[in-house]
Formats: structure tokens, C-alpha cells, sequence
């Protein structure tokens, strides 16, 4: 398994997520639960790491983190080996609960930070559990809306509401009606290469401090996607070569079964550098949003479509060894 792509300095924040192993659960009860929250606020405390959201779902755990020391993948490895361990104990289980190496994202917290919040905060309404975000027991929510909750000692809460108002009760209002709105753009529309989320100032100094000098480590893919943009043009090139159809086969909306749109639109969000947005003027000038529904309609025919992810991984080859 090849490796992410991890940037890690003092101060850093960072948007991580972890799912089950084949997207099994990774928490079946209430007590598993209360010990994942309590590993959390163990790791909070050992490595100094300052948690700014959190949402525990039944596969699956966001959280917005921030490193004060520097010290990303000590601390996350350390939760899930922890957790893992005792999660394997209880239930008589052997073998991976994670599905891997767990996904992070570099923020640039000045203006990203609110919006990744409502996201994490968001999760249990999208996926139907609750009608209103802060009635999910299992995520930091309710601490941010409810005055007079008991807040965690790892918990820190003020840095995102101190953006919503002066006063505690006014913050949180305004923070609850942040949340209520159910048409907010996604965060994740605008992720470069998977790796980084953050105005282009920010992706600029990201790659002119941490990245120039580690180039040449064929190990990490994501490094050779920040460094060296494949360009949509060829991108779809390669697709509309692969499959055997015309480029402009690749880029014309409206056809519902268009194999090979899907795959060059799935290919240059992961490779390309662009946002959704960028990538809906290459497609036709369709919007973001239907280049982020594409994408994710295409992520999970993969896991049944074994040609589909032969033909990705062909044309991925092809575009990193031209």
C-alpha cells in the first residue's frame, strides 16, 4: 500500500477521518462508544493535540485536529491502535478494524475551519440518524449550541465559535443557524490532490516549504499529484484512449450511462489540482456540485466494478509516467 502524503509541522489543523475495515462498523454499542470518546480525550492529553469537532458514526469518525507539536500521526496512530485493541478484546475479534492508513487533510484553518465543522456536525443528518445536528449524542455538536453543557477538558470550542459572536449565548446561536442551513457548498469540493484544503496562498506555501525538496519519493503518490499537475486535457485524453471512444464523447453532459465521462471526471478530481467548480467549466459547464455527485457515484461503483478500476488504474499509470 503505497503511503499518504502526510505534512505535518507546529500548528497545523487538520480535517482526519478513519473508517471500518470493508466499511464494517467500528462501534457497535454504547459502551464502545463512551471508550472511543474516552481514548480520544487520552490522546488529547498524551500528545498535547487540541480537538476542535468530533463525530463518531457507526463506520466511520471525523475529527478536526490541531497540532500544536507537530506530532499528526503519533497521535492518530496511537487512537486507533488503542481503540483497535480494545474493540478486538471485547468482541473476540482478530485482524484489521481500521481499513488502513487513516485519511488527513491539511486546513487552512483562517478559512476553512467553520465550514469543516458544519460538515463533521452535519454527518448524522445526512446520513438520516437525526433531523437536528446537535440531538447526536456522539459528536462534539451539542457543546458548540447548548449553553450550560458540561464541556470536555479536551474539548476546544472557542476558536470556531469565536467567529459567530462576542458573547457565548450570541455565538451559539448564530453558530446553530450556520448548521441549519442545509444548502452550504461543501468544504471537500475544494481539496487539491486530496491532501490539502485552503485558499491558493496557502497551497502555495504548503508546497514552496514542505513539498520542493521531497519530489523524488515515488512512494507517496499525492506528492507527485501536488507537484506535478496532469492537465484535464490529457486526462481526458487518455480516458477517451482507453475506452475507445472520442474526447468530445468525454466531455459532453447529458448522457445518464457515460462510462468513460464518469472515469475522466473521477480521475481529475483525484490528479488534476482543480476544485469542482474548475473541473464543471472542463465538463461542459456543469457545477461543482454535479462533478462532486459524479465523483462519489463513481467511488462506489468501483468497489464492484472490477474493470473500472482496471481502466483507472491504466490511465493513472500512463498520466504519472508520461
Amino acid at each position: 500500500m503505497s503511503r499518504p502524503l502526510r505534512i505535518e509541522y507546529p500548528g497545523a489543523f487538520y480535517h482526519v477521518l478513519n473508517r471500518g475495515h470493508r466499511q464494517e462498523p467500528i462501534v457497535l454499542d454504547v459502551r464502545d462508544r463512551e471508550q472511543f470518546l474516552s481514548d480520544l480525550g487520552r490522546m488529547a492529553d498524551l500528545f498535547r493535540v487540541l480537538i476542535h469537532s468530533y463525530c463518531l458514526m457507526t463506520n466511520h469518525y471525523h475529527l478536526i485536529l490541531e497540532t500544536p507539536e507537530g506530532n499528526l500521526s503519533r497521535a492518530v496512530q496511537w487512537l486507533n491502535v488503542s481503540y483497535a485493541t480494545y474493540y478486538n478484546r471485547r468482541h473476540q475479534c482478530v485482524g484489521h478494524l481500521f481499513q488502513g492508513r487513516f485519511k488527513a487533510i491539511l486546513v487552512d484553518a483562517g478559512t476553512y475551519l467553520e465550514a469543516l465543522s458544519r460538515y463533521i456536525h452535519r454527518n448524522p443528518v445526512q446520513a438520516g440518524l437525526v433531523s437536528c445536528a446537535r440531538d447526536y449524542e456522539w459528536s462534539s455538536c451539542r457543546y458548540f449550541v447548548r449553553d450550560g453543557e458540561i464541556l470536555p477538558s479536551w474539548l476546544e470550542v472557542n476558536r470556531i465559535l469565536a467567529g459567530f459572536g462576542r458573547t457565548r449565548k450570541l455565538a451559539e446561536r448564530r453558530y446553530a443557524a450556520y448548521l441549519a442551513d442545509a444548502d452550504a457548498p461543501d468544504p471537500f469540493d475544494n481539496v487539491v490532490a486530496g491532501s490539502l484544503l485552503g485558499a491558493k496562498p496557502f497551497i502555495q506555501w504548503v508546497k514552496d516549504t514542505f513539498l520542493s525538496a521531497r519530489q523524488r519519493d515515488r512512494e507517496i503518490p499525492d506528492l507527485k499529484r501536488l507537484t506535478s499537475f496532469p492537465q484535464v486535457d490529457a486526462i481526458v485524453r487518455e480516458v477517451a484512449a482507453r475506452l475507445r471512444v472520442s474526447p468530445e464523447q468525454v466531455l459532453t453532459p447529458g448522457r445518464r450511462q457515460n462510462r468513460a465521462r464518469d472515469l475522466a471526471i473521477y480521475l481529475s478530481r483525484e490528479l488534476s489540482g482543480l476544485t469542482c467548480q474548475e473541473l464543471g467549466r472542463h465538463f461542459g459547464g456543469v457545477s461543482g456540485a454535479a462533478i462532486t455527485m459524479r465523483h462519489k457515484q463513481t467511488v462506489r461503483h468501483m468497489q464492484d466494478d472490477h474493470r473500472l478500476v482496471d481502466d483507472a488504474m491504466q490511465v493513472r499509470r500512463r498520466l504519472v509516467n508520461s
